[in-house]
């Protein structure tokens, strides 16, 4: 690392590139290729037409995206941080958004635009971070465990009604793990071991009280199962731990929709939740320490749209949308070869041997312990490139012969409905984008310019304020 103003030397880089043992380590690797002519040509062979279907679209869609920032309390000490994730759920409804349009031109009203930013619900989850110590907490470790707990249980569909929850939602997740740790009821869980002292597979409950270790008697909080905590550090940045949390709250939420739906509205679930669709920014995955809900995810889906088939209404339409990643850069680097109104779901062999080479796949298939969606690539009527991604059909990967069933197009009965809504969402406000995703992600990215600076500017005043008293 330079010291402060110190610049580096403008020709250092010439060693590294002359290097003869760098140039051979160079030509070892395998990495994504652009493809040839004839490649391109035998790859849009493998897609199919877009499915059609004469089924009405939900008029209710929500996306889900999220950004996080750390910000310095002191100008002169830097290292000490708080953190700072936040969370948007943009309701739209597509009745309103197809009056956004100026006399039916490509062209659409601005001030409507900004009037939808009033059903944006945006969340914000403050974390101490490095060098922060909750008052009456040991450690950054401890009080980012014990800020992470509050937040869940403190952030309710209702606010008088604790099992409204997000921590409730964790409750119903965690009853439906598998092996050791599962509970089958949705009031109790357990954690792998203690934070303090390690002890194994230790028992909470769904209750206000604060909680604690049968062998150490240290606290410990439901959302310990997530694990998260095992990446928090007391003198560097946590941006790691940041990221864990922005992802797998981000998969949360929309199931914790369906559940107040599924549990307050039982009645009229059904009906509510076939005009309702799901928008999440990125793969259906959640990655490191909390992957286990993936599985749970899959499970509560399927025992969800099993219901539904009962009332005769297709599964609920959840959408991961990929706008960035392997798979996005590899879908365009073959796009000029994929016909219009062309869609692919994307095979393991397909996936080792051209975007992510690996010549020792898993023998479960590609992302057993993370994702719990299919990945499509789709090339709609007007030469947009999408790369989306719909829960798998299935209650878990042991099933039948999942590698290739989850591949099935007509294994996913909301596909075409799921690609005429993309096709109704797409604008030009970024490449390949649709606009739900665009507009929350207008309302929930951190910029950093001034964005960055006023959280800055915040953690600095509160710091100020407590030790100060005021």
């Amino acid at each position: 690392m330079p010291y402060k103003f110190e610049h580096a030397d403008k020709t250092s880089h010439f060693d590294i590139v002359n290097n003869p043992e760098v140039v051979k380590f160079i030509h070892e690797c395998d990495f994504m290729m652009e493809p040839s002519e004839e490649e391109g040509e035998k790859i849009n062979g493998l897609f199919i037409d877009v499915p059609e279907t004469d089924e009405a679209l939900p008029e209710k869609v929500i996306a889900i995206d999220g950004s996080y920032y750390e910000a310095s309390v002191q100008n002169r000490i830097p290292s000490t941080k708080i953190g700072y994730v936040k969370i948007g759920s943009l309701l739209i409804d597509r009745r309103q958004y197809r009056n956004l349009r100026v006399l039916k031109s490509r062209f659409v009203d601005p001030f409507r635009v900004a009037k939808m930013q009033e059903n944006n619900s945006p969340i914000t989850f403050p974390f101490p971070s490095s060098n922060i110590v909750l008052k009456g907490k040991r450690n950054v470790r401890d009080s980012f465990r014990y800020a992470l707990d509050k937040h869940l249980y403190e952030h309710r569909t209702i606010k008088d009604r604790p099992d409204s929850s997000l921590r409730t939602t964790l409750f119903h997740m965690a009853a439906l793990r598998t092996g050791e740790l599962g509970t089958d009821d949705p009031k109790r869980l357990r954690i792998h071991k203690c934070p303090s002292c390690g002890h194994r597979q230790v028992e909470v409950y769904d209750i206000p009280d604060e909680q604690y270790c049968p062998n150490c008697k240290s606290s410990v909080y439901p959302s310990d199962c997530l694990r998260i905590w095992e990446e928090v550090t007391d003198y560097q940045s946590n941006a790691s731990a940041f990221t864990r949390f922005m992802n797998v709250i981000e998969h949360i939420i929309p199931i914790h929709y369906i559940r107040i739906v599924r549990e307050y509205y039982s009645e009229s679930f059904a009906n509510i939740l076939s005009n309702l669709a799901f928008f999440i920014d990125g793969p259906l995955a959640i990655f490191g320490n909390p992957a286990w809900i993936h599985a749970s995810i899959m499970r509560y889906l399927y025992k969800i749209n099993s219901e539904l088939k009962k009332y005769g209404k297709g599964s609920i339409l959840i959408i991961g949308l990929q706008k960035t990643g392997h798979v996005a850069e590899y879908f365009n680097l073959i796009a000029d070869f994929i016909d219009n109104s062309r869609i692919f779901s994307i095979t393991d062999d397909f996936r080792y041997n051209f975007i992510t080479p690996n010549h020792e796949p898993s023998s479960n298939g590609f992302g057993y312990e993370t994702y719990y969606g299919q990945d499509f690539l789709l090339k709609t009527g007007s030469g947009r490139t999408f790369v989306f991604a719909l829960p798998y059909p299935f209650a878990s990967k042991t099933e039948n012969d999942f590698v290739t069933e989850k591949t099935v197009y007509s294994n996913y009965d909301c596909l075409a409905k799921a690609v005429r809504l993309i096709e109704d969402f797409e604008c030009d406000l970024y490449e390949n984008a649709i606009v739900p995703i665009a507009l929350a992600h207008k309302y929930t990215a951190i910029s950093l310019e001034p964005g960055a600076k006023v959280l800055d500017l915040l953690s600095q005043t509160g710091i100020k304020s407590a030790t100060s008293g005021g």
